[in-house]
């Protein structure tokens, strides 16, 4: 199963987004960016595993801003 990091504008988007994904089954925690120049918001993603535009859907729906999306590397 392929995982995604969803970067959020927030510390606070990270949490509540890892929390609606985790009551609708998906693997998800958070995680801190590494600084770097094309780090966005406050250095926090969530890591999902499973259907990621379900999951994007999910959180649009919830109010979640996501600045970007990106497959992780394993």
């Amino acid at each position: 199963m392929k995982g995604h990091l969803i970067t959020t504008g927030t510390v606070t988007y990270a949490l509540k987004g890892r929390d609606i994904l985790r009551k609708k089954g998906f693997k998800a925690s958070v995680e801190r960016i590494t600084s770097g120049e094309n780090s966005l918001g406050c250095g926090y993603s969530i890591a999902v595993w499973g259907d990621i535009k379900s999951a994007e859907q999910l959180l649009r729906n919830s109010g979640v801003k996501i600045l970007k999306i990106s497959e992780m590397n394993n």
